[in-house]
């Protein structure tokens, strides 16, 4: 892919972000929460020397830092962080946010939670999603097979919430403002699910927000309708969380977020993401498509496709300045 190519990539993703997820949300908000939460706190004055760490110096890899692609770009300046969200420790929600911490931009791939993964040592359909790691392996089972789907690429760091999680955080907020776009209704009485909301423009609180990013059976395209839906709610709820209640909300993150991220390393990216806009954070789908076989539902990644679209985000260079 030419840099021209890469540009015009870069402008098409900023125009969709009205589909930005759970990414955002988590990336600028639980990722540098601690971060957030010390400025707070303490104020600017007193993180200076946080703030002017060499972010990369105490970074290393709990995945992928022996692969092909990260020796490709030993010398990138990006920070990984493997976003979770689960209910009942299954992980509906895999995102990985990958935060240049010298071009201050955010881009955050989603992999479905349908994405085949194959364990010989889990038998059974349900344990070949890649959902289903973390229950029986845990968090850095997790960040190796999504290093694994992305083509090798470093995870440093991970979060992980929990639906009762996202609900208080959204309650902190006040509530979202959302345009619900359909009757959303589904009951399933084994997940202690029951879903019922109104389409229409309103503020949904914590309970009505995961029901909102729970629900995907109306959806023509099943679960990769539901992150798209997932995505446009997270974007509202980050540009709402900047707002005057933000001191709450991040205190609410820091308690509802699991995370390997220390204190100074957190504050060190908050620093570096000072100054950043909606622009800069682009989201993506992990390549591939919806296949049924073994008597299972999956989503199978196109490993050609996700290489390139891997190795155009790590190669994105500084827009050239207009000649004038």
């Amino acid at each position: 892919m030419s840099r021209g190519d890469r540009r015009n990539s870069r402008k098409k993703k900023k125009s969709s972000f009205g589909r930005v997820f759970l990414p955002i949300f988590l990336t600028l908000l639980a990722v540098f929460t601690v971060g957030l939460f010390l400025i707070d706190k303490f104020g600017i004055s007193r993180l200076t020397d946080y703030f002017s760490g060499d972010v990369m110096s105490d970074v290393s890899p709990i995945a992928g830092g022996d692969s092909d692609f990260a020796r490709k770009y030993k010398d990138s300046k990006r920070v990984n962080v493997l976003l979770l969200g689960h209910n009942q420790e299954l992980t509906d929600t895999i995102m990985l946010g990958s935060f240049d911490t010298e071009l201050k931009r955010v881009d955050v791939i989603s992999v479905p939670r349908d994405t085949y993964y194959e364990r010989p040592d889990y038998p059974g359909a349900a344990h070949q999603k890649i959902n289903s790691i973390y229950k029986t392996e845990g968090v850095e089972a997790m960040a190796a097979a999504v290093s694994n789907v992305l083509c090798g690429v470093p995870i440093h760091f991970y979060d992980v919430i929990s639906d009762d999680g996202v609900a208080r955080i959204v309650d902190a907020m006040g509530g979202v403002t959302m345009d619900v776009p359909m009757d959303m209704r589904y009951t399933d009485a084994e997940q202690g699910l029951n879903i019922d909301l109104k389409q229409g423009v309103q503020t949904l609180n914590g309970d009505q927000a995961v029901q909102f990013l729970r629900f995907r059976k109306g959806y023509p395209t099943g679960d990769l309708g539901r992150v798209e839906a997932q995505q446009s709610f997270m974007k509202e709820a980050f540009k709402q969380s900047m707002g005057f209640g933000f001191p709450k909300v991040a205190k609410t993150v820091v308690k509802e977020v699991d995370t390997n991220m220390k204190a100074g390393i957190a504050a060190r990216i908050a620093g570096k993401a000072l100054g950043m806009h909606t622009e800069d954070i682009a989201t993506y789908m992990a390549p591939g498509a919806a296949s049924r076989f073994n008597g299972a539902s999956y989503y199978l990644v196109d490993e050609a496709q996700v290489d390139e679209l891997m190795n155009a985000i790590y190669s994105m260079a500084p827009p050239e300045e207009d000649a004038g």
